[in-house]
């Protein structure tokens, strides 16, 4: 059975919904609301800074003062520079060739750099108002090296060709002052080698450190070979042959590290006063200003003029000698009558002081009063390693015997280390 509706309901639903299309069709939609307007200032600009760099190198005879006058720099910022590197660098100990550098903003001090080597910088910076002074730090590396070679002409020359700062031939001397007059002894073709510290930084070698081992091989005094190591009694570093033996004896074979003997003991023409006269010592040529060590402990007897050897050192000995250093430059700052000094103590520098036709050193040596040649004198040696320690010794030099062993040149790095000057 189909209900029908009646006329009116239909005739309000079809109203309402045509109503309800139009009215829907006719309003508009909601427009999305803008984004806020963000509005970018530029931001202010800082003036451009402009800075100035002076630099200059200390000259010989100049003071810190003259050198920072060279390179316009005012006298009262070289004060304020200089209070504040106080304890830190003293501008007394510049040497020619150090480098210096200032840096300046306008008129004001930004910074100062002085360089003295590839590892030593003082450096003094703007901090506020302030000067402040410091050590710039460097990483340094230290190797343990071996060099070795063959003289033909001299060790100098030697240490040159095989790549290394001829100065270590001073330490090697030294090393080997008791039993090698290298003055005297080396011959050509004679070989040496040494382990040595070496402190490089950025693949330079900076300075050296200790020779730790040491061999000569030579015609006139055969095979030499010594080790570092402590004085079981006294703590002291020093040097000990394979066996133990004490490398360090009562007397050095020489005064002087390096010359040549111009003029040996015993009957000869004098050279100024031109008739044969005994000659009671050993003339020793070297250029003034050499230093000249004692060759063994003792007290000072005189220090001062002495007629035709000029300025004269001499010193007593413990085991009834005296030794006798003539013709000296200078005599070493401390060194005076009674003052006692130690075996390898600089006593003086070469000179041409009294009766001299040049630079040189006459050394003479008196037993009971009278003179001896010093060329002469043999001594024995200290006292060795007592026996207990020498296994320990034998273990402590091992790896240095097998680096002088080995013909190729040997390195051992070994963890870095921040030095300063």
């Amino acid at each position: 059975m189909i209900r029908r509706l009646p006329p009116s309901w239909l005739a309000t639903a079809v109203f309402a919904v045509v109503f309800g299309a139009a009215c829907s069709a006719s309003k508009p939609e909601a427009a999305p609301e803008p984004d806020p307007i963000v509005e970018v200032l530029p931001l202010p600009l800082e003036p451009p800074r402009s800075y100035e760099v002076r630099s200059g190198l200390i000259q010989p005879n100049d003071t810190i003062v003259s050198a920072m006058n060279r390179i316009e720099v005012e006298i009262a910022t070289t004060h304020r520079i200089v209070a504040a590197l106080e304890g830190i660098f003293d501008f007394r100990k510049a040497r020619p060739g150090d480098e210096l550098r200032v840096t300046f903003e306008g008129e004001q001090l930004e910074l100062f750099e002085y360089r003295r080597g590839p590892v030593e910088e003082y450096r003094v910076s703007r901090q506020g108002e302030e000067l402040i002074g410091s050590i710039r730090e460097f990483e340094v590396e230290k190797e343990v090296v071996r060099v070795a070679g063959t003289i033909e002409s001299s060790l100098w020359v030697a240490l040159q060709a095989a790549g290394e700062d001829p100065q270590t031939a001073l330490a090697f001397a030294d090393v080997l002052a008791w039993d090698v007059d290298f003055y005297m002894d080396p011959r050509a073709g004679d070989s040496f080698q040494f382990v040595i510290e070496k402190y490089v930084h950025e693949g330079k070698t900076v300075r050296y450190g200790d020779i730790l081992a040491a061999e000569y091989q030579g015609e006139a005094v055969g095979r030499k070979r010594v080790f570092r190591y402590p004085n079981p009694q006294t703590g002291n570093l020093e040097y000990y042959a394979e066996n133990g033996g004490a490398a360090r004896r009562a007397f050095l074979k020489s005064p002087l590290k390096f010359a040549f003997i111009s003029s040996r003991y015993g009957s000869r023409v004098h050279p100024i006063l031109k008739y044969v006269k005994q000659h009671q010592g050993v003339d020793y040529a070297a250029a003034t200003g050499t230093p000249v060590w004692a060759i063994g402990d003792g007290t000072v007897t005189h220090a001062g003029w002495m007629g035709a050897c000029g300025n004269t050192v001499t010193i007593r000995h413990a085991n009834g000698l005296d030794t006798v250093y003539c013709h000296f430059s200078k005599i070493a700052p401390g060194i005076r009558k009674g003052s006692r000094v130690a075996q390898k103590t600089v006593i003086g520098y070469v000179g041409m002081t009294g009766r001299a036709t040049g630079p040189h050193l006459h050394y003479g040596v008196k037993r009971g009063g009278k003179y001896i040649n010093p060329l002469s004198l043999k001594f024995p040696p200290a006292d060795p390693l007592p026996p207990e320690e020498l296994p320990a010794f034998a273990e402590a030099i091992a790896p240095l015997m097998e680096q002088l062993g080995e013909a190729r040149l040997a390195s051992a790095q070994q963890e870095p280390e921040v030095v300063g000057p």
